[in-house]
């Protein structure tokens, strides 16, 4: 996995209440490692310094636009949202396994609940190769059971790094 993911890219057990605040809370996490166009206000503040559309906020539009199209479950109760958009520096993968499942769907074709969310975030220059490379790879490992069941288990982030980059190893 190399730089795409790390220890503070990952939290378990996550407390929300919607697919919304996942997306919002992992993106955070996505914009705090400085994966995204930014400058930050010297005294650490959330927020950008000199911009309209800043980039956690063109970031989360990417988001919300490929949700409204079709919302990223993927079955398994894993969820893989993703953006392709300039606000996105660095490619990188944010993953969060929440506290309680949340519904992921929008009407009743739709009603998945997800528990475990695997975040994408890729520039718009890097959105073909890189962006379906990922995807493929969290995909496939995804599919496997014992991958599913090693995530289900595990008690701190340096062991969802250490399954994750195992399952997902080549993905750089």
């Amino acid at each position: 996995m190399g730089t795409l993911i790390n220890e503070k890219l990952i939290e378990l057990d996550m407390e929300v209440k919607t697919k919304e605040e996942a997306i919002e809370n992992l993106a955070k996490l996505i914009h705090e490692e400085k994966k995204l166009n930014c400058v930050w206000k010297k005294d650490g503040l959330d927020k950008c310094q000199s911009c309209d559309f800043c980039s956690k906020t063109g970031f989360l539009h990417a988001l919300h636009e490929r949700e409204k199209s079709f919302p990223t479950a993927v079955g398994y109760s894993f969820a893989i949202p993703h953006g392709k958009c300039g606000s996105v520096k660095d490619a990188a993968i944010a993953f969060a396994r929440l506290k309680n499942e949340v519904k992921w769907g929008e009407d009743g074709d739709e009603d998945e609940y997800v528990k475990y969310v695997f975040m994408i975030g890729v520039s718009e220059e890097a959105a073909g190769d890189e962006h379906m490379r990922i995807l493929i790879k969290l995909s496939t490992s995804i599919l496997d059971d014992d991958f599913r069941d090693k995530l289900s288990n595990i008690n701190t982030k340096e062991e969802a790094l250490q399954i994750i980059s195992e399952y997902s190893e080549n993905i750089n």
